[in-house]
This record gives structure tokens, C-alpha cells and sequence, in this order.
């Protein structure tokens, strides 16, 4: 347990270097934290009104609350002395150059954008949202948020089990968790998918979303049957049928920040979008960037953001330090 007051850590002795992080998810607190203890002046910009990113506004209510993790990032922050400038997205070339012309080094933790579009028909209708919409608004307002009487989940991932579960812990009379591969093929940890079931969830597989129906309003969604051969999916001619709903909630990923990327000179990235950095020190392309978290692994767990953050900030370090 956190005690207010009682210091534990502390920033190391004053170094005359500075580092701006974009960002103040895991990654970038992590990274900001370790700085700090290796003596470098820290100011992070976060695009929103408070910290901690998914921790705060992407991760299930029922795992974690906003009172746990906010008093943690007051107690962080308390701690290491670094500054953060909430409401303050970098979002043109004019600001990422004022940026490079102060700071030494710049970390990237700018995490995932909003869920990916599936390009279905009817996706634009009322009751259809993305998962990690859906989950930052029940976040925001504590849950307060309607749901359907049935509502569909597009997905087979823990952020489509966490949108299943808490939309029948919100009193959805029945959930269906659709997925276009088997049970055992979904991406999801076991224990998360068994979550699920255990408040109502129900399973749907081997069938691939075709169109969101209703005039206006989701009335529900045409599917077609799939089987997987050799690792590959494909459709059943003549399966289709229609799964009636009234919420579809798609937990389909989340897109890459490849638009703000590009504003970045010389930075590289792979064929999926993900940023192409060291390994071991998490420089781009661009030696004065580094970058850790989702925008580099992929979408990882928030452990996997906060640990890759502690070693890309001994990768400035060492940069800096030559």
C-alpha cells in the first residue's frame, strides 16, 4: 500500500540534460521515473486531461479503478519530481521541432489510436462502438453507460473479454463474444476468456462479421460461417445468417499512430506500422528518439510498457552520455 508522505525514491543528482516524453501512459511514466533517477530533467506532454493512458482509460473498471491509479501517479510523481503538462497533444511538425531544438532526447510513448474500422457495412450505426471506446467511457463515467438488452462483441482478444464482461456486469441480459476462429485459437489468455463466462458471456466461433443490420440502429449482425485450414480462415459458401442485437461493440485492435509518425524525419517503421527501434536501447531511426510500449511491441500488456520504458531509459542514457 501507498502511504502519502513516505519517500522511498528520489531523482539522482542533477545532470544539465533534459527529456521530453510524449505521453504519460505506463510507458511513459516509467520512462519519466527512471530518468529522473538518473538525473535528467523530465517534462511530459499528455495529449488528455490525466495521466496513465490504457492504466486509466483502456483497462476494465473491474481490475483496477481510477482512485488506485491516479493516487499512484500523484505518489510516482511526488516522488521523482518530474513535470507533466496535461491537455498538451504534440501533434504537428511546428511543436515536435520546438521539442528537438530543447531537449536532449525525446521518448515516444505514444501507445495505439482508437479501434480499428472494420469496413463493413452499417458500421456507422447507432449502438456500434469500438471496445476501447467503449472502456474509456465507462472509466470516465464510472459506470454509467448504457448498454444493450444483446449485445455482440467482435473479437477474441482480452480487450474483447473485458468489453463482454462488463457489459453483462452492466445488466445486458445476454452477451455473445463472436470470433472468426476457434475457441482454442483465440488471443486471449484463458483465465480471461473463463472471466467472462463466469458473469453470462457466451461464445460464438468460427464465424466472420459481413454486415452490422437495422435501419439507424444496430437490429443486429449477418454473419458468415468460417473453417481454418492450414492456419488460414476462410468462408463457407451459402452459411450466412443473422444474429439478432442491439449493441455491437468491436474489439478488432487498435490503429497505429502512423499519421503522427510520419511528422517524425528518418523515422522508420515496420509493415504492421509499429515503430522500428533497438531492442536493447529502444533508439529509433531517428537517434533522438526512443520509444517504448504499444507503438513499439505492437499492443503488449501494461507491464510489458513500463518495463521496456525502464531499459529504453538507460538506452538514453547511454546515448547521452557519450
Amino acid at each position: 500500500m501507498i502511504k502519502n508522505g513516505e519517500k522511498l525514491f528520489g531523482p539522482g543528482a542533477d545532470n544539465g540534460k533534459k527529456v521530453a516524453v510524449i505521453g504519460a501512459g505506463p510507458a511513459g511514466i516509467s520512462a519519466a521515473c527512471e530518468l529522473r533517477s538518473l538525473g535528467y530533467g523530465v517534462d511530459v506532454f499528455e495529449a488528455k486531461a490525466q495521466p496513465s493512458g490504457l492504466t486509466v482509460y483502456g483497462v476494465a473498471p473491474y481490475k483496477i479503478t481510477n482512485e488506485e491509479t491516479l493516487a499512484e501517479m500523484a505518489y510516482l510523481q511526488a516522488q521523482f519530481g518530474y513535470n507533466v503538462h496535461f491537455n498538451s497533444a504534440i501533434s504537428s511538425r511546428e511543436e515536435l521541432e520546438k521539442l528537438e531544438n530543447k531537449y536532449d532526447a525525446i521518448f515516444l510513448g505514444i501507445g495505439l489510436g482508437k479501434t480499428n474500422e472494420l469496413g463493413l457495412p452499417g458500421e456507422d450505426k447507432i449502438n456500434c462502438t469500438g471496445a476501447v471506446e467503449f472502456i474509456a467511457e465507462l472509466r470516465e463515467f464510472q459506470h454509467k453507460v448504457a448498454v444493450g438488452r444483446k449485445v455482440i462483441v467482435l473479437g477474441g482478444g482480452n480487450t474483447a473479454m473485458d468489453a463482454a464482461s462488463e457489459s453483462s456486469r452492466l445488466g445486458a441480459e445476454n452477451v455473445i463474444l463472436a470470433y472468426r476462429r476457434a475457441k482454442e485459437e483465440m488471443g486471449a489468455y484463458e483465465f480471461e476468456y473463463d472471466l467472462a463466462k463466469g458473469v453470462g458471456v457466451k461464445g460464438l466461433f468460427n464465424v466472420a462479421p459481413v454486415e452490422i443490420t437495422g435501419n439507424g440502429y444496430v437490429a443486429g449482425v449477418k454473419f458468415i460461417r468460417t473453417e481454418t485450414k492450414d492456419g488460414k480462415v476462410s468462408e463457407i459458401a451459402g452459411s450466412e445468417f443473422v444474429e439478432p442485437c442491439d449493441m455491437v461493440i468491436k474489439a478488432t485492435g487498435q490503429a497505429k499512430q502512423t499519421e503522427f509518425l510520419s511528422l517524425i524525419p528518418g523515422l522508420k517503421l515496420d509493415g504492421k506500422g509499429r515503430i522500428i527501434a533497438n531492442a536493447h536501447t529502444g533508439q529509433t531511426s531517428n537517434p533522438k528518439y526512443f520509444a517504448s510500449g504499444d507503438a513499439w511491441n505492437g499492443g503488449a500488456e501494461v507491464v510489458n510498457a513500463a518495463a521496456e520504458a525502464k531499459l529504453t531509459a538507460r538506452g538514453i542514457h547511454a546515448y547521452l552520455s557519450k
